[in-house]
């Protein structure tokens, strides 16, 4: 019917792409007549691309297929008509009405009326697009003229529509590193090849935008040559920094430590629509075996985990979400898995999918499990421990007390935490505590930070007692100190001490006056028995004729004898107690034995004393004074393989100092402290008993000294300490 209506016009029929090709570089058409449905593509396709390079030619599109929105679609992208198979009757009338516009196509390859049609087609593209098109006509020199761009090409580039003319090779300036890019589309269009490039330029405000240029190239009526270039571009700026950051966002995605997925939409039981390698490791199970999964297959068989509540209740309520799950790898092997989820909405605030972060703490699991065990068992034994333990900070400020603690101070842990410890200080202790704290930060000098010793404590009801302190320093960061003390009441242990110290004096009271009384019989009884002896034998010798020569002889011997049996009987008498002791006092019973030592040992020994006649002691201190140089003299004679040695005395200052020293080889401080060594532990007891205390300076091979001190005072004053 078309053909017989109009028998002057040429017809080409198309059936492939490639014929599309040819017909559209020949541009030797006056009209075009499409299908929606082609076995290649379709007429909506067909249509954009004939109106980018032949706006001015109308198209027709017939359909048994289409709908009312493929008809709005077409007539929006510039179809002439629309027309349904079951009114393919009316098409020879369609195109009898289209034919008007024929006629302006004589004028669209020349001159000015050619740019006003187009502007016409460009203002309505612009009306449909925010893109800009434009076309570009081949010099026979091959320079390319800018004859017009649509309207958005200022507003994306900044230039002015003019300035297209003016810019050089191109409508813009293209960014440098696209040069090899846009030469190769050149040569494409030149070719007479259509090209799709997206290239980088430099915009008016020196801003880089990307643009995707879709021309098509247009030959001369030969067909030989290309002789104008049809374009349509868009900004595809946002959209390139929308896949730069995509494709930034999962490489960090893909190079995280932690396993990340994320699920689609709910409607859709949220299933995994990516999952990283970390996560792949951390369950075993390969990207295509996590895909279109829920996550909860994890879980196995062990459903009942209370922490699930908090998951499903954030993807409820379309928030963030946090638990730690007991999840299973692909062996069956359990793992605690750290699970975050937070939302990713679209818009309108809907959630459309979720982002999951996982970690592997199975580790930290196990170990606060064991953390937590060790820490009841401490607490089990800070609680049940005798000793008191109590922690401060750096600035003395407590920060635990034991139950201990609250037992022997009288405080409980609630009255003392966030106090100053020095609230459990007497004075002058209490006002030189936090001294004592600050000049340790700033020097390091330790008074009992790493060793123990005895100090008074104060309880609660104002009451002082004597107390063991140890305290160590623990450093918890490179900036923040704990100091822990530990606290012995030695209350009890003193009382018993004392007790024994009592009962020490007690004996050594009674062995003193026991050896007296030996002392005085043996000197006494056995010594007057000697000397009547003795007057008796000499009474016999008397007897004797001048010729018993033998006889005369024996009770020489005899005599002799009993005169070594009576200087025996002093010896002994006075080593049990000697009698210049009581009859001319402390200085010249110390006189006396320093001789002695001097004249049994051969050390050079030399006395010094008071100027005064004796020191006023009574009995007991005076025996407990010259018990304590016996021993020590003893100790040089038999261990220290002195040569010299000197006893200084003086009494000043309310107290008797006793100092003695030798150039032997010296004392460990192993055998110092040693439960062996009695005799020194004797001297101790002996000084301490009556207020006073004795102190061993040595070191081997550079001698010893013994320095005694004791109160004047004939008041025992260890009674009751």
């Amino acid at each position: 019917m078309v053909r017989s209506r109009f028998s002057h016009a040429e017809f080409l029929a198309i059936e492939t792409l490639e014929e599309f090709q040819a017909a559209l570089a020949q541009a030797d058409f006056d009209l075009v007549v499409t299908e929606y449905r082609l076995g290649w593509s379709d007429g909506l396709s067909l249509l954009k691309i004939l109106k980018v390079r032949f706006p001015c030619v109308p198209v027709i599109m017939v359909t048994a297929f289409g709908s009312e929105e493929v008809a709005v679609e077409g007539m929006k992208a510039g179809l002439a008509d629309y027309l349904p198979k079951h009114q393919l009757h009316r098409l020879a009338a369609v195109v009898d009405r289209c034919l008007p516009r024929l006629g302006l196509r004589s004028h669209c390859m020349h001159g000015e009326h050619h740019v006003k049609i187009c502007e016409k087609w460009d203002q309505a593209i612009s009306r449909l697009t925010s893109d800009f098109a434009y076309s570009v006509r081949i010099e026979p020199d091959g320079k390319m003229v800018c004859e017009w761009v649509t309207e958005p090409y200022t507003r994306i580039t900044g230039y002015e529509a003019k300035a297209a003319e003016r810019i050089g090779t191109w409508l813009v300036p293209v960014h440098p590193d696209d040069h090899a890019v846009f030469r190769l589309r050149t040569e494409n269009l030149l070719a007479g090849r259509q090209d799709i490039s997206e290239y980088r330029i430099i915009a008016d405000n020196g801003a880089t935008l990307w643009l995707r240029d879709h021309a098509l190239p247009v030959r001369d009526k030969s067909g030989e040559r290309v002789v104008r270039i049809y374009g349509a571009v868009q900004d595809i700026t946002r959209r390139r920094k929308a896949e730069e950051d995509l494709r930034l966002m999962r490489r960090a995605l893909d190079s995280s430590n932690n396993g990340i997925i994320i699920t689609g939409l709910a409607e859709t039981d949220y299933p995994i629509i990516y999952a990283n390698p970390a996560f792949s490791r951390i369950t075993g199970y390969s990207a295509e075996e996590l895909l279109g999964r829920n996550p909860r297959f994890l879980h196995g068989e062990d459903r009942d985990q209370p922490e699930l509540g908090e998951l499903r209740a954030a993807l409820r309520e379309g928030r963030e979400g946090h638990s730690v799950l007991r999840n299973y790898r692909k062996d069956g092997t359990l793992f605690w898995n750290e699970v975050y989820i937070a939302p990713v909405t679209a818009e309108d605030g809907r959630a459309t999918h979720y982002v999951g972060v996982q970690n592997d703490v199975t580790q930290r699991a196990l170990m606060e499990a064991q953390l937590l065990k060790s820490e009841t068992q401490i607490r089990s034994i800070l609680e049940n421990v005798l000793d008191g333990i109590i922690t401060i900070d750096e600035w003395g400020v407590v920060e635990s007390f034991n139950p201990a603690a609250e037992k022997i101070f009288g405080y409980t842990a609630t009255e003392v935490i966030g106090r100053n410890v020095s609230m459990l200080m007497p004075e002058p202790d209490r006002s030189l505590h936090d001294g004592y704290l600050v000049n340790y930060q700033r020097t390091g000098e330790r008074r009992i930070i790493g060793a123990g010793r005895e100090v008074t404590g104060l309880k609660k009801d104002g009451k002082s007692f004597p107390m063991e302190l140890g305290v160590s320093e623990i450093k918890s960061d490179q900036r923040r100190r704990i100091f822990i003390g530990v606290v012995h009441d030695l209350t009890d242990r003193k009382r018993v001490e004392e007790t024994l110290r009592e009962l020490s004096s007690h004996l050594q009271s009674a062995r003193e006056g026991e050896r007296t009384r030996i002392a005085r019989e043996i000197h006494d009884e056995l010594g007057s028995f000697l000397a009547a002896l003795k007057m008796d034998i000499s009474w016999l010798a008397k007897k004797l004729p001048e010729k018993a020569l033998a006889q005369r002889e024996k009770i020489g011997s005899m005599n002799r004898m009993i005169d070594e049996a009576i200087q025996t009987v002093r010896k002994i008498a006075t080593d049990l107690r000697p009698s210049i002791l009581d009859n001319l006092g402390l200085l010249a019973a110390m006189e006396w034995q320093v001789q002695e030592f001097c004249e049994n040992t051969g050390i050079d020994c030399k006395l010094t004393k008071p100027a005064s006649v004796d020191i006023d002691l009574d009995s007991e201190r005076a025996t407990a004074v010259f018990r304590i140089l016996q021993e020590a003299i003893t100790n040089i004679t038999l261990h220290s393989g002195a040569t010299q040695a000197q006893v200084e005395v003086q009494a000043a200052g309310g107290e008797l100092v006793m100092k003695i020293t030798d150039n032997g080889k010296g004392v460990g401080l192993r055998q110092l402290v040693s439960p062996q060594s009695l005799g020194i532990l004797g001297m101790h007891e002996r000084a301490h008993y009556f207020g006073g205390m004795v102190q061993i300076a040595s070191q081997p091979g550079t001698g010893t000294t013994i320095i005694m001190r004791m109160p004047l005072n004939p008041a025992k004053t260890g009674e009751g300490t």
